[in-house]
């Protein structure tokens, strides 16, 4: 029976405490801590009440003697320690009605604040309007558990108090909003309305028991309402009418109820084990000693029956040990386990009950399983209570020890302050006239809050009693709902709904990172576990969860995500490690452990809309939407519900105590980051170290550096500049301030160098300030009016400002300081603010006129469309601009209206960005935040530029204001506060960052690909590339204001100069003739500034001032006034015939398309295509499509095939034979050297290791040297191959020089060159891309993307500018269309915007004019443009048209059907080229490449073709010999002898040839006269280089290079007439050195090259009546084309260009686009090239040395022609003297084309015999002929000339062609030539007439000769086999004998040297 009585259920057997002292203190959370206080051993222990006991039956005297012994210490201890305390001071019993007076006496509770001092120290007197909750400082609720409100709530139009009584008899006041107190609310679904008062109480709380409402209706009327509303789903009815709201209340041991009908009936709660029976009708439970005691106790007798009696009974059963027997109704004799016991399962034993885990609902806090029982246990700071259950938290006296409730209610903070059963908690406001605070926090010196309000997102820090509250941060935040410290760390954690993240900052704000963002939608509550570096949090978005982290954001996971929908508030109970969160939709509270875990629901049915919650002790605390109050109810059974506090919508709710946040060792305290620590769980170190927005962590995980540098705010404040760090996320605080020696009107930040540029409109100056270095510099100091705007193109490097005073736009090149005008606008309209696009290429200028403001569009260049942006809806005050590059918006401040605009600046409409604003001005954009400053405000305020929400302000200069950013200085705020906003440095690339674009001055953008180049003021172009400008002394009118301007600005009606000076005194002298139009009846002069009529043209009398109309009169018809292929038009036009009956109008009047089906025959020579058309006979079948219709090329033409004589090669070319098996890869696939046999290339020679064997001539072995060095000396140039300098124009070179790959293969991605230069700066590719076509193309000022029919997507994109504003999207991004489509060409007073067409576009109106024409300096007027001019489209001929222009060609040419190039009308042209000893001729359709001649193995040094009598004309450099080749007979014809001859070029009128003789001679040969002269020289250090005939007019050009110093040279180019006479220099240039040049003798052009710049010129040498345009044009630069340019040549106005070391020729076109292509030539050492077109040489019907009568040269003089014997002019019909011939005999061979012919080693014999016969022969006839026939006079004995040096003796016939030297030619004065003496012979003598015939050796390398000189010495020995006496007598020198004696000593000599 003791044991039964002790086996109580646990609710009756509460562990009770003896002292409320004893605590169990824990240093962690685990309840098995060691730490953990521990009770003294022994099961009975008086400390633990009512424990349940383990007692063997069989030893119950020693249990009596232990008790008793116990008892007798337990009674020694009561002695001692009564006296003990009998002297200390007496413990009050506070809690039952007694008060502790602070000297520690005790006094009834009563007594208290009674007016009366019981205590000895008046303590039970203070603080009793607090305590009381006495007016006037306090109101108390009418509740007796009521709030006590502070009284400044009273009356404030909320309801305080649960019953309203706070707002009755209040006082009406004026504007009161709340309404009147007499009339009541209507209460909502979730309350009861008491029916005497009819103030409203939550529903739950009717029936409860306690009356809420004044006349206990609740408790009655609402019982009968509470009965129909609960159902046995949701609550239970109990049976006095109750409704309990959850039906886990029932059978819990409480009595709930009040009459026991929750607890009738409940099995749990009556078992055998808790010594309980219950009874079968489930009504009564009685006690197990009243079962089977023989008396019925249950009412249907069911605890007795049979059983009880029967057996076997208690005595025979066995239990287990501390197991008890009873008898049982049912089952007779039970065994049954002691209280805290139960059986272990398959054993009979019983084993202890671990109540700790199975209920944690047990203990407040912690809970230690005992034997039998268990204890409870509480953490640091908290006190067991009597119940032994509940811990509550230690309170002491001092204010900051009280537990304080905060709530939000978004206007204030509120705090409470609670009491022990929350009777009389003090309500009081915190922190009032917020706008939307939402979060709270306390860490017991300081509250935070977060502050949602639209522009005034923020985390606010305040003291503790709200005052001196300071703004942490606001940069960052867009909605941040809850917030928690880090008591540890006082880190700020805290949610941001809109940005979806879990952040964190340090307590001052300055340092901010993200921590979660993975799987955070809708974050909202946020609760903090720095003890275990745990964070939880609440997401209510897509996926509602409870998540958690690690402090540090790591380990990021949901714990629930099922069953869950609105979560909004979390809270923490560290001290029973669970997770409480409320549920909005569900209206619960519910609790996981940390793990997710043991969830169960706390609370459910009674909340409404339930947002934040709180946990302290065993209270639970949240606040209801619904109610607008604050709950609280118990944490483990809801139970206890109760309302705090009601006011506005309640938010977060937030409880302090300092028992709630335990100081403790962290990993934060001996870490060392070094600008974050962030606690984190124990598993993953503890902490880590983190980094700020801009930063990354270190590789030693606690440095932080920078990864992008802030970016700063620049304030202008008078003199004082303010460096204000800018940070995404975090506190703005000022990191520099500058005092300046200038005053900061207007300032523009540099992102090129981090400098600061300011205009000071004080002392008219721009300066540059380094805030680094504190220095300061000027840029502009002259010419400087009010500067109202800055503006830097970082691309270009230019900065740009607007100068309000002077009207215009202007920028200076930061590059070059170089400045330039790019806009000025005349009249009333001046420019006000500025910004520029560098990436569009254009900029938006604000332009104020006197009552109108607008927003115009101009290219940044100035040239270009102006486009009307913005009209209407803008103030007349200031309006300024700022652009944000990333997202291509223009923002604008309008002072006047009040408000920001903003617009998408590529497809233009204005919007309002922020209205209703105090005057906003200047603007400047940070990362991603605007900033703007406010007239007459010391503040700067911003926002986000996207997001228009938050408004944030930082305030410059409050003097005193803690608040301000500038609290202490004082700095008085000027009117007009500039701002500029720094930039990361710029890594962009343009084409104006390399070498300044190739402007000489100032590079502009057009976009980020394309760039322009301007002109400073005093300076203009240099030619029409546009690159170059000259200086001010080269200008054609100069503006009084500074500008240069051409002549064809002055005087045109329109102001170009800034003054207007251009059009002052404006007389018929200076007035601006009109533009020269030309009628269909009128030639147009092609100087372009004259016409005369047609029937002027080809009259003999020259009416043109540059003589054009009487030029290639050759092919002129009089009668048609047409050329003979073209057609007359009707309107006396003429067109090519080859554009007749084309489907073109090109006459005009369209009768060039007349009567085209039946059309006329053409002209002899022309075929007629199906059309009708009629092109060159030529062009008929010449693989080319010439007819517009294909005609030409009809099925007849046959397929183009190799002839039979050729070799084929595998790509398809034709081969000579004689290149088939060379050793040479003439094909380029090396077919021609496939299957060649072994001996036909072998070699019988072996070259010496450091020698490098010829593969074309493997009997030449060279020196090791020669070998890449730059000069080709194998026959094919062999030696310079695979040297790796040499690249094709669709190649790259890699850097290391020995190797080439295809252009498009550079930056790819992929390494293709060996040493991967390849892939080495492609960030400037293509920007050099761009610069290199620019050099190939022309340079132009307007070259975009797309052209200018089309409109730019700005995407690569372009569409028909039809398709812009056609109300469909065209461009894939959209910007074709926009909202100023409808109303950009509507002009509000109707006048007419544009001339010609007004398109509109997005951006707005755009005048346009028609095809032809341009707009005026006004924008909206037309003028024609001059293409001719300008563009250069046409290969030949361009007349300018009104609105075009029409391309013509020269007689010997016609358009093709592209109307823009020429072709000759003899088609069939051929390349010619040198290769070492041969001249190779290629043509095409197909590739054809054969040997034209032969040089043998002598370098051929130059040469020219006549194509008009099929000759050439070769030099060689190693014989002083020019040769003279039959085309036709393939043979050398005649050759001359002159000194060193190298570079040829001919007059193919006369057929003269123009050598350069050594270096400083030029003669001209006739091979006619056979005679050569020299005709001019230039003295030393001049040596020439290159020249070039044009036998049309009558010119000779020349390059003559001066040696300087230093290596240095410098070239000049000289022009005279072919006699020599009328020497003119066309350009001299220093640092030069021209290599070739070449003339186009229709365009009268002269081409040349320039090595050192590499470039490709022309100059033009038509003379007009001003003089000649000696300006020389680029064509092409720094191109492939041109790396080591040789050989040049034109044709059909294409250059041919050859290189050294490159096996490729370019042709390049000289209009248009100047596109440039390849053609193979499968040779290195090619070093010229002619092309062998009949056309390039343009022929006259008569010229004046046809009628001339000259014995020896006749050369096209100054006044038509000049007679010479050799260097002498002579008079006309003078013969020239003896000795004056120049031939060299040479010998023929019939079709030879080497002229070689084989002999025979055995046939020497033969040949004797017959050189004896034939000579003796011929010798005597010859002797006597001469003798007989000849005048004595004629003969001449030949020596050599001293000016042209001593020839050879023997001289070598090209490939074989053996010659006998002739006589050389006896010497004569130099005099002669230069001073015409009549000293010198005039007498002209005929050439020696050779009198033996050549005698035809073998090839040289085959046979040897001997060379022997003057003297007879032997001068060379080459080769194997000696030379016989009759060879040498064919080499003798003819000997003129005057008698038969003088036969002996020619005899004589011939003996002698044979004997030698």
């Amino acid at each position: 029976m003791f044991l039964a009585e002790h086996q109580l259920p646990p609710s009756e057997t509460r562990i009770r405490s003896e002292s409320q002292k004893m605590t169990a203190g824990r240093r962690g959370l685990n309840l098995t801590s060691q730490t953990r206080a521990r009770p003294s051993s022994g099961a009975h222990d008086p400390g633990i009440g009512n424990h349940r006991n383990r007692m063997d039956p069989n030893d119950g005297l020693a249990s009596l003697r232990t008790v008793a012994r116990h008892v007798a210490i337990a009674l020694l201890l009561l002695v001692i320690l009564n006296g003990v305390t009998a002297a200390l001071p007496p413990k009050c019993k506070v809690g039952n009605g007694e008060f502790q007076c602070k000297d520690g006496g005790c006094i009834l509770q009563a007594k208290m604040c009674d007016g009366h001092g019981d205590c000895k120290d008046g303590s039970d007197e203070l603080d009793c309007d607090y305590r009381m909750c006495r007016a006037p400082h306090w109101f108390p609720c009418a509740q007796p558990h009521g709030a006590c409100l502070a009284a400044e709530l009273m009356c404030n139009g909320i309801s305080n108090c649960p019953g309203g009584e706070d707002e009755l008899n209040c006082p009406v006041r004026s504007g009161f909003r709340f309404g009147d107190t007499h009339r009541k609310r209507n209460c909502s679904d979730y309350e009861f309305m008491c029916q005497q008062d009819r103030t409203c109480i939550p529903a739950e709380f009717m029936c409860d028991g306690r009356p809420e409402c004044a006349d206990k209706s609740d408790e009655v009327a609402g019982c009968t309402q509470a009965a129909a509303n609960c159902s046995s789903s949701e609550g239970y009815l109990c049976a006095n009418g109750r409704c309990l709201r959850r039906t886990q209340w029932l059978c819990d041991g409480v009595d709930d109820c009040g009459d026991g009908s929750d607890e009738r009936g409940c099995a749990n709660l009556c078992q055998p084990q808790m010594g309980k029976f219950l009874c079968r009708d489930r009504e009564s439970c009685l006690p197990l000693s009243q079962v089977c005691d023989g008396h019925s106790d249950c009412s249907d007798g069911s605890d007795e029956s049979e059983s009880c009696h029967s057996k076997p009974d208690c005595e025979a059963k066995k239990c287990a040990p501390g197991a008890e027997c009873h008898m049982m109704p049912a089952g007779g004799a039970e065994c049954h386990c002691p209280a805290g016991f139960r059986r272990a399962k398959f054993e009979d034993r019983c084993v202890d009950i671990d109540e700790c885990q199975e209920r944690d609902d047990l203990c407040s806090q912690g809970c230690e399983n005992t034997s039998g029982g268990y204890r409870c246990l509480c953490d640091e700071g908290y006190l067991l209570a009597n119940d032994n259950r509940t811990c509550r938290a230690i309170i002491h006296d001092s204010a900051d020890q009280q537990p304080l409730l905060l709530y939000t209610t978004q206007m204030t903070v509120m705090g409470m302050h609670l009491h022990e059963d929350n009777v009389r908690n003090h309500v009081y406001q915190v922190a009032g006239n917020l706008s939307k605070v939402i979060g709270v926090a306390y860490d017991g010196s300081h509250i935070y809050w977060t502050n949602i309000q639209n522009e005034g997102e923020s985390i606010v820090k305040a003291s503790g009693d709200g005052s001196h509250a300071e703004i942490l941060l606001t940069s960052g935040l867009d909605a941040p709902e809850d917030l928690a410290v880090d008591w540890l760390t006082q880190n700020i954690y805290f949610s941001d709904n809109i940005m979806r993240h879990i952040a964190v900052c340090s307590n001052d704000g300055l340092n901010c990172v993200v921590l979660v963002t993975q799987d955070v939608h809708q974050p909202r509550s946020l609760a903090l576990w720095p003890q275990r570096g745990l964070m939880f949090w609440t997401d209510w978005g897509a996926k509602p969860m409870i998540a958690r982290a690690s402090m540090d954001g790591t380990r990021s996971r949901p714990i629930v995500s099922d069953n869950i929908h609105w979560p909004n508030g979390i809270a923490l109970d560290m001290h029973q490690q669970r997770i409480y969160w409320v549920d909005a939709k569900l209206g619960s509270v519910q609790t996981v452990r940390p793990d997710g875990t043991g969830r169960r629901t706390v609370l459910d049915g009674m909340l409404k809309h339930p947002y934040g919650l709180a946990i302290f002790e065993d209270q639970l605390y949240w606040s209801d939407w619904a109610t607008k109050s604050v709950h609280a109810c118990h944490k483990f059974s809801g139970k206890g519900h109760r309302i705090l506090a009601k006011d506005r919508t309640i938010y977060a709710v937030h409880i302090y105590h300092p028992a709630k946040q335990p100081d403790s060792i962290h990993g934060c305290a001996k870490a060392r980051c070094s600008h974050m620590c962030l606690l984190a769980e124990p598993e993953v170190g503890g902490h880590s170290c983190a980094c700020p927005d801009g930063m990354r962590l270190a590789p030693d995980q606690q440095r932080c550096t920078l990864t992008e540098k802030r970016q700063r705010l620049f304030v202008g404040l008078g003199q004082v500049l303010l460096e204000i760090e800018h940070t995404a996320f975090g506190r703005h605080v000022v990191s520099k301030s500058h005092t300046l020696p200038c005053a900061i009107n207007e300032m523009v930040y540099n992102r090129i160098n981090g400098s600061l540029i300011i205009a000071d409109n004080d002392q008219r100056l721009i300066l540059e300030f380094q805030p680094e270095q504190q220095e300061t510099s000027v840029l502009v100091r002259s010419n400087l009016g009010n500067v109202s705007a800055l503006a830097l193109d970082h691309l270009s490097l230019n900065l740009y400002w607007a100068d309000v005073e002077r009207g215009v736009i202007e920028l200076l090149s930061l590059q070059t300081g170089h400045r330039a005008l790019i806009r000025f606008f005349p009249g009333q309209e001046v420019p006000i603010g500025l910004s520029v696009m560098p990436a569009e290429g254009y900029l938006y200028v604000v332009l104020k006129a006197r009552r109108h403001s607008h927003i115009d569009r101009i290219p940044l260049s100035g040239r270009g469309e102006q486009v009307h942006v913005f009209e209407d809806d803008l103030g007349d005050d200031d309006i300024k601009l700022t652009a944000d590059h990333d997202t291509h918006t223009l923002f604008w401040s309008d002072s006047d209206l009040g408000r920001i605009s903003y617009s998408d600046y590529r497809q233009p409409h204005g919007q309002t960005f922020r209205g209703k604003l105090r005057r906003p001005y200047s603007l400047a954009l940070v990362q991603q935040d605007l900033f703007w400053s406010e007239l007459g405000s010391p503040g700067v305020y911003w926002t986000h530029k996207s997001n228009m929400g938050p408004r944030k302000r930082i305030d410059i200069e409050a003097k005193g204001d803690p608040g301000a950013i500038l609290p202490f200085v004082p700095i008085a705020a000027p009117a007009r506060i500039p701002l500029a906003a720094s930039a990361p440095v710029s890594r962009e690339t343009h084409p104006c960052q390399h070498l300044n674009g190739g402007c000489s001055h100032i590079c502009v953008g057009e976009g980020p690909f394309h760039a322009v180049c301007l002109c400073p003021p005093g300076f203009v172009y240099r030619d029409a590339g546009n690159r170059t400008c000259l200086e001010a002394l080269d200008c054609e009118f100069r503006c009084r204001s500074g500008e240069c301007l051409t002549m064809a600005h002055r005087c045109n009606g329109r102001r170009d100069c800034v003054d207007d000076s251009d059009e002052m005194d404006c007389d018929e002298e200076h007035r601006r003739k009109p533009k020269v139009l030309c009628s269909p009846r009128q030639f147009p002069c092609h100087s372009g500034d004259q016409c005369v009529d047609k029937q002027q043209r080809c009259d003999e009398h020259k009416d043109c001032h540059d003589n054009s109309d009487e030029q290639h009169c050759e092919k002129f018809d009089k009668t048609k006034k047409c050329h003979v292929h073209q057609h007359a038009c009707d309107n006396g036009k003429c067109v090519d015939s080859s554009l007749v009956c084309d489907g073109t109008n090109d006459c005009g009047d369209n009768s060039d398309e007349a009567m085209c089906e039946a059309p006329s025959g053409c002209e002899p020579g022309m075929f007629q295509c199906s059309s009708g058309s009629c092109i060159a006979g030529s062009w008929e079948c010449d693989g080319r499509i010439d007819c517009s219709d294909g005609s030409d090329e009809h099925d007849k033409c046959g397929h183009r095939s190799c002839p039979p004589d050729m070799h084929r090669c595998l790509l398809g070319q034709c081969l000579d034979r004689s290149l088939v098996c060379d050793g040479h890869n003439d094909c380029g696939d090396r077919s021609d050297e496939l299957n060649c046999g072994p001996g036909s290339t072998a070699s019988n020679i072996t070259c010496a290791d450091e020698q490098f064997q010829c593969s074309s001539n493997q009997k030449l072995c060279l020196p090791s040297v020669a070998r890449c060095n730059g000069t080709a000396e194998c026959p094919r140039g062999e030696d310079e191959a695979d040297c790796g300098e040499m690249c094709s124009i669709s190649e790259f070179k890699c850097r290391s020089g020995q190797q080439c790959i295809r252009r498009e293969f550079r930056c790819d991605g992929e390494k293709d060159c060996g040493d991967g230069s390849d892939e080495l700066s492609c960030e400037q590719e293509k920007a050099n891309h761009n610069r290199n076509q620019s050099q190939i193309q022309p340079w132009s000022t307007s070259g975009r993307a797309c052209r200018p029919d089309l409109y730019d997507c700005h995407d690569g994109e372009c569409v028909d500018m039809s398709r812009v504003c056609n109300s469909f999207p065209d461009c894939a991004n959209g910007r074709d269309e926009g909202p100023q489509c409808a109303t950009a060409c509507r002009s509000a007073s109707g006048r007419k915007m544009c001339q010609h067409k007004c398109r509109a576009t997005p951006a707005g109106a755009v005048c346009s004019c028609f095809e032809g024409y341009r707009l005026d300096a006004d924008q909206s007027s037309c003028m024609d443009i001059d293409e001719c001019q300008e563009q250069q489209p046409c290969a030949q001929l361009c007349e300018n048209t009104l609105g075009g222009y029409q391309c013509q060609c020269h007689p010997d040419f016609m358009l093709r059907q592209d109307r823009i190039s020429c072709k000759s009308l003899r088609s069939g042209a051929t390349l010619l080229f040198t290769s070492f000893n041969e001249v190779r001729n290629m043509s095409e359709q197909p590739v054809m490449l054969s040997v034209a001649w032969s040089a043998n193995d002598s370098r051929i040094a130059g040469f020219d073709v006549d194509m008009q009598r099929q000759m050439s004309y070769f030099s060689s450099d190693e014989e002083d010999v020019l040769y003279q080749f039959d085309m036709r007979k393939k043979l050398v014809v005649r050759a001359l002898g002159l000194p060193a001859p190298t570079k040829v070029s001919l007059d193919w009128v006369t057929g003269n040839v123009y050598v350069l003789s050594g270096a400083q001679e030029i003669h001209a040969c006739s091979f006619e006269a056979r005679i050569c002269g020299r005709i001019m020289q230039v003295k030393s250090p001049k040596h020439l280089k290159h020249l070039s005939v044009d036998g049309y007019h009558s010119k000779i050009f020349y390059i003559a290079i001066r040696t300087e110093g230093f290596g240095q040279t410098s070239s000049e180019i000289h022009m005279a007439r072919l006699d020599g006479s009328r020497r003119d220099m066309l350009l001299q240039r220093s640092e030069s050195y021209m290599t070739v040049l070449t003339t186009d003798p229709h365009q009268q052009l002269l081409y040349f090259v320039d090595l050192h710049k590499r470039t490709l010129e022309r100059i033009s040498y038509r003379f007009k009546s001003l003089g000649p345009q000696r300006r020389p044009e680029i064509m092409l630069q720094k191109s492939n084309a041109l790396m080591h340019p040789s050989g040049l040549s034109m044709f059909e106005n294409n250059a041919f260009i050859v290189n050294l070391g490159s096996i490729e020729a370019v042709q390049c076109a000289m209009y248009g686009s100047r596109a440039c292509k390849k053609i193979n030539l499968n040779v290195l050492n090619a070093q010229d090239i002619v092309v062998a077109g009949r056309s390039r040489q343009p022929l006259k019907d008569s010229y004046p040395c046809l009628h001339a009568h000259c014995h020896g040269l006749c050369l096209q003089g100054d006044y038509g022609y000049e007679c010479m014997c050799g260097s002498m002019v002579v008079a006309e019909g003078e013969r020239c003297p003896h000795g004056s011939g120049s031939e060299v005999t040479v010998g023929t061979q019939g079709n030879s084309l080497e002229l070689q012919q084989q002999l025979q080693t055995g046939s020497h014999w033969l040949m004797a015999l017959l050189v004896l016969a034939v000579g003796s022969l011929v010798a005597g006839l010859g002797i006597r002929w001469r003798r007989s026939a000849a005048p004595k006079s004629s003969w001449s004995t030949s020596v050599p000339r001293p000016e042209l040096g001593s020839p050879r003796d023997r001289v070598r016939a090209p490939a074989g062609a053996a010659t006998t030297r002739s006589p050389p030619p006896a010497p004569r004065p130099r005099s002669c030539r230069l001073h015409y003496s009549d000293s010198c012979d005039q007498e002209g003598s005929r050439p020696a007439i050779r009198w033996l015939r050549n005698y035809f050796s073998r090839a040289p390398e085959k046979t040897a000769y001997t060379r022997w000189t003057e003297d007879g010495k032997e001068a060379e020995a080459v080769g194997r086999s000696r030379t016989y006496w009759w060879q040498i007598l064919t080499t003798m020198p003819p000997i003129q004998l005057d008698n038969s004696a003088e036969v002996t000593p020619a005899i004589m000599r011939m003996h002698e040297l044979c004997r030698k």
